[in-house]
């Protein structure tokens, strides 16, 4: 929250990542978005409303739902589906490059455009890998540690 301030004021400058390691990077989806796939192939998003006090009184003042339903088309439905955290960008890119016939040029800016619409709502999240890291997410498994003075050594 207090970085969102200080790059909204312009006191704090955004980190700068390059090309190479946005395309190596992981989206994922948001935990808290319910989806489902509708009988037309489309994918249907519920995002559930803020719980927040005032937006329960305006909901209730206002009669608003408690969620709101996303109808994505199958593009969408097909990129969204891939981003579970088991594909870089690069391989969604060339996926939906050889799927739908485009250009690597007209797959790359329409996914970024899309990947940055979903970033923006949080409906999806970027895990971006360390620079000397190799492109997996699978953890190394930790090692049982002892405590204080049974420590081994």
């Amino acid at each position: 929250m207090l970085n969102r301030i200080l790059y909204t004021l312009k006191l704090k400058k955004r980190p700068d990542v390059d090309r190479t390691r946005i395309m190596k990077s992981f989206p994922v989806r948001n935990q808290l978005i319910n989806w489902e796939i509708d009988d037309k192939g489309e994918a249907s998003l519920v995002i559930p409303q803020k719980d927040k006090l005032w937006i329960r009184l305006a909901g209730k003042f206002f009669m608003l739902p408690d969620k709101r339903v996303i109808v994505l088309d199958s593009i969408g439905t097909y990129v969204w589906k891939m981003c579970d955290g088991k594909h870089t960008i690069s391989q969604i890119v060339k996926s939906v490059q050889n799927q739908y016939q485009l250009t690597r040029k007209e797959a790359e800016t329409s996914l970024f455009t899309f990947m940055q619409q979903l970033g923006k709502r949080n409906f999806i999240q970027f895990a971006i890998p360390e620079q000397n890291a190799p492109a997996t997410l699978e953890p190394e498994p930790q090692k049982p540690r002892l405590f204080g003075f049974l420590q081994k050594r």
